[in-house]
This record gives C-alpha cells, sequence and structure tokens, in this order.
C-alpha cells in the first residue's frame, strides 16, 4: 500500500527522478512504432472507447505513413493505461508539409514512395517484414565542393511547424509530464551534407561542417523560442535526439565532438534551462567518452541508455554517473524484449533500477522504440513491473 506522503502525480514523479529524489516508484515512458501500439490499442480493447481526437498530431513517431487506424486520443488512452508518466510531443507541422519525420517536415510526395523533407534531404519508405521505416536515401550538398555554396543553402522556414496547433495538441498531455521535441545540429548537418562527407569535412575542412553546424543551430534557437511563444507552461523539457554513438563507440572523437559538439550544445542547452525547464538528450550507441561533457553544459537526462553498445554497461553507468545525471531507457531492445520471456522482461526491469535507479534517477523505458518483432506479452511485461500487477 502507498504511504499517504506519496501519492504523487506523473510530473512529480518524473521531476523526482529527474532530481535523483525517492519517489513512490520509478517513473516510466512508453515509444514504439505504429505496429506495436495499434497491436496494443486492440489487444487492450482501447479500440473500441471512443476518443475525441483521432489525429495524429500527439504521436512521437512519424506521421506520413498511410492507413494508420488509431490517432492521438488513442495513443493518450494507451499510455495512461499502461501506467506511463511522460510523453515526447511532436509539434504538428502546418499546410505546407505533409508530415514530419521525427519532428523534421516533409513537404512533398517523390516517386517510388521518397518523400523530400526539409533541407533538401530526400528520404525513402522501406516495408519490413514487420512494419514500415521511413530513411535516409540521399543528401543534397554531397558533390558540393564551395563553401560559399554551403553558407547560401536555404534554412527552412518556420511557418513549416503550426505552433497554434501545438498548443491544442499539449492540452490534451496536461496528466504527463511533457517533453517537447526537437532534432539537433549534428545529425540534421550530416544529412544534409552526407554523413561521409560531413565526417570528412570535419576532419580536413572543418570550416564547411561548421557552416551547416551553425546553420541547424541557429534554427534550433529560432524554433524554441518560437514555440515558447506559444507553449511556455505547456512543456515540461526539451527531448532533442542527435545520435553520436554507435555499438562499438563514438562515431566521430571525443575530442572532435567537444570541439565543434559541444560549443553549439551549450548554447542551445542553456537558452532552454534558462526556461525554467529540463533537458533530455537522446544519442544511440557508445557515448560514455563525453556524458561527462554533457553533464557539465547541463544535461538532465541521458536516452535511450543502449545496454549492449560498448562502455555503456548499466551498472557502470549507475556507479559513475547516478549522481549527476537521469538516465532514461535502458530496457533492451536488442535480445531481451524480442527473444526474451516476460520473466526474462520483468527481471531486466528490476535490475535497471537497482542499477541505473542506483541514486533513484531512471525513466524506464525501452532502448528503443519497442518494435514489431517484440511480442506484445513482453511489452506488457515492461509496465506490469513497473506497476506491480497485471495489465488487462
Amino acid at each position: 500500500m502507498i504511504r499517504e506522503e506519496f501519492k504523487i502525480n506523473s510530473k512529480q514523479r518524473v521531476l523526482s527522478a529527474i532530481n535523483r529524489k525517492k519517489s513512490d516508484r520509478f517513473p516510466c515512458s512508453y515509444e514504439a512504432t505504429y505496429e506495436v501500439t495499434e497491436s496494443l490499442i486492440r489487444t487492450l480493447g482501447l479500440d473500441k472507447i471512443e476518443v475525441a481526437d483521432f489525429s495524429r498530431s500527439g504521436s512521437n513517431q512519424p506521421t506520413v505513413s498511410e492507413g494508420r487506424e488509431f490517432g492521438m486520443g488513442h495513443e493518450i488512452a494507451l499510455q495512461k493505461k499502461l501506467g506511463v508518466d511522460q510523453s515526447i510531443v511532436i509539434c504538428p507541422t502546418s499546410e505546407k508539409a505533409i508530415g514530419n519525420w521525427w519532428g523534421m517536415p516533409l513537404v512533398s510526395r517523390l516517386e517510388n514512395r521518397k518523400l523530400l523533407g526539409v533541407w533538401g534531404i530526400v528520404f525513402q519508405e522501406f516495408k519490413y517484414p514487420y512494419g514500415t521505416y521511413i530513411e535516409i536515401d540521399s543528401s543534397p550538398l554531397t558533390e558540393v565542393d564551395d563553401i560559399s555554396i554551403l553558407e547560401k543553402h536555404p534554412v527552412p522556414s518556420l511557418d513549416l511547424w503550426n505552433f497554434d496547433a501545438y498548443c491544442q495538441v499539449l492540452k490534451n498531455y496536461k496528466e504527463f509530464f511533457v517533453w517537447m521535441n526537437m532534432n539537433g545540429c549534428f545529425d540534421v548537418a550530416r544529412f544534409t551534407r552526407g554523413t561521409e562527407q560531413f565526417f570528412m569535412d570535419l576532419a580536413y575542412e572543418p570550416k564547411k561542417a561548421e557552416v551547416l553546424l551553425d546553420k541547424v543551430n541557429d534554427l534550433n534557437i529560432a524554433f524554441f523560442k518560437e514555440a515558447m511563444e506559444k507553449v511556455k507552461g505547456l512543456v515540461d523539457g526539451v527531448y532533442l535526439g542527435d545520435d553520436f554513438g554507435t555499438q562499438q563507440g563514438p562515431v566521430i572523437s571525443p575530442d572532435m565532438w567537444r570541439k565543434y559538439i559541444k560549443p553549439r550544445y551549450k548554447k542551445l542547452v542553456s537558452l532552454i534551462k534558462s526556461q525554467g525547464i529540463k533537458y533530455c538528450q537522446h544519442t544511440c550507441g557508445g557515448v560514455y567518452h563525453i556524458i561527462p561533457d554533457m553533464i557539465e553544459i547541463g544535461v538532465d537526462v541521458l536516452n535511450p541508455i543502449q545496454p549492449l553498445a560498448k562502455d555503456m554497461e548499466p551498472e557502470k553507468l549507475g556507479k559513475e554517473f547516478g549522481k549527476d545525471i537521469a538516465f532514461y531507457g535502458g530496457i533492451d531492445e536488442q535480445r531481451t524484449l524480442p527473444q526474451g520471456t516476460q520473466e526474462d522482461v520483468k527481471k531486466e526491469v528490476y535490475h535497471r533500477i537497482k542499477t541505473l535507479g542506483k541514486y533513484n534517477g531512471y525513466i524506464i523505458a525501452p532502448s528503443h522504440a519497442f518494435q514489431p518483432d517484440t511480442p506484445i506479452e513482453n511489452v506488457l511485461a515492461v509496465y506490469e513491473a513497473v506497476l506491480g500487477c497485471k495489465i488487462v
């Protein structure tokens, strides 16, 4: 039985974890592909309920794919059923876009299931045995040699996003701790230039890389300022995605990251924190060596904690950094969730609580969005472990 003094709401529960304070239980989150979400909605009988909003505006998944049966209202009902405490909410795009890719507006459809995105990046929809993914197809500046062309490359207009609609969407999430989704300067710059060429620039002609990094970072700052004019008080933090790691370690050297990426992040994070809200850094892979730098510039939460990546062992992270940063994720989506039993999943949740949650700073979630090859029973097992009861 929960003691009276520990009866708190989801926002307070997440804030307790971020501030590494004890709470009634560890908070949890939910991220999944559409295929998993739709299966859960049916499994739990939520497809039969009436909801006020069928739009996909609030989803933290790409919203361009066709044939989706359920929308924001059902997703919110699902999160409440699972006992979820926080949600990442993407700003809706305006009528000038056809959808988004993790918050990046997609502006038109091309031939052969290709999509034109902001910055001139071309995406491709791929159908897999379990579902559909949207991935990078080509980059507009790969063959450019003249730095002046990089300097003149057009910056997306803020009118591709609908901040008034965002305000209305966020009102549906008032029971959750809400993260405003943003994209980082590192990934967008390399997608625009082409990853290989961007890394070559960093190594041999860094001014070319810096031109794009600054363009994207400046847009991020403008986006944040514009959004906060509309949604201040409706969001509790910023969740920003940039992948600095692979399974084997950092994608660039820690020294290079500190020289070219860290100063730009410091500028953006300082602005975000000045508004009195929290900051969560998403980065896949092995990023152990730059965690102290993230702590230094004010990162409050690190996501998604990929436990099988090099140097990302939960015991190690919890012991070395648990006093200074909160962890979010860590339930292995590579092996345990798709291949383990329900008991394996629950044991891993308890293990992460003891390790990543050593100093109370832990938000329970998968190490990647739940994938369609993960049994629904295993997805439910995560939340049954969190809540201590069977979800029916």
